[in-house]
């Protein structure tokens, strides 16, 4: 397969929705952030954590209402974890997540160049990982923007609420081809 394939093509992005977004680096605890950069870390903190039902604990953290997070939810969490290599995968995306932080200068040239395209920022209310004060921050950043919080959902409203998550999504999409149509006629 090329990697020439998509040239030619030109992307119009008309919207953006983002999900239990923060302006904070402090995602992973910065103990766990030094110990990514080690191998003593990937050794000794990411593989047996992680294949101790630490899983659980973020899972849980990471849900509002525990109910919904049945054992058959917990497992497919878990399979990935049998895979070979996943300790690797996961101990370079902590890394590269802890290593990919804009400075404030590209953030302003970031927040520049989106000015004129709607934003939908959705928050659970109730999630721990990420405050809605945080997603709220983001949501000022954008000149164009609009915050949904839903109620009763922590940091995974795709799984956790996903009814509400489309009842939140929809009307902006609806808008963005209402929108779109009328300009290409």
């Amino acid at each position: 397969m090329s990697s020439n394939l998509f040239v030619g093509f030109q992307v119009t992005v008309k919207g953006v929705v983002l999900l239990n977004v923060s302006l904070s680096r402090e995602v992973v605890p910065s103990f766990a952030r030094i110990l990514l950069h080690t191998s003593l870390g990937k050794k000794h903190l990411v593989r047996p954590l992680l294949r101790a039902e630490i899983t659980q604990v973020v899972n849980r953290r990471s849900w509002y209402d525990a109910t919904k997070l049945t054992t058959e939810v917990l497992t497919l969490y878990k399979a990935p974890l049998y895979v070979e290599g996943w300790d690797e995968a996961l101990h370079e995306i902590g890394k590269l997540s802890s290593e990919t932080i804009l400075t404030a200068q590209n953030a302003e040239l970031l927040l520049e160049a989106v000015e004129d395209i709607p934003v939908l920022v959705i928050a659970g209310a109730e999630d721990s990982l990420v405050p809605l004060r945080s997603c709220q921050a983001m949501a000022s950043k954008f000149v164009n923007s609009r915050l949904v919080a839903i109620s009763g959902c922590g940091h995974l409203p795709h799984e956790e609420c996903p009814n509400a998550l489309l009842a939140a999504v929809s009307p902006f999409i609806s808008r963005l081809f209402s929108v779109y149509d009328s300009e290409s006629q």
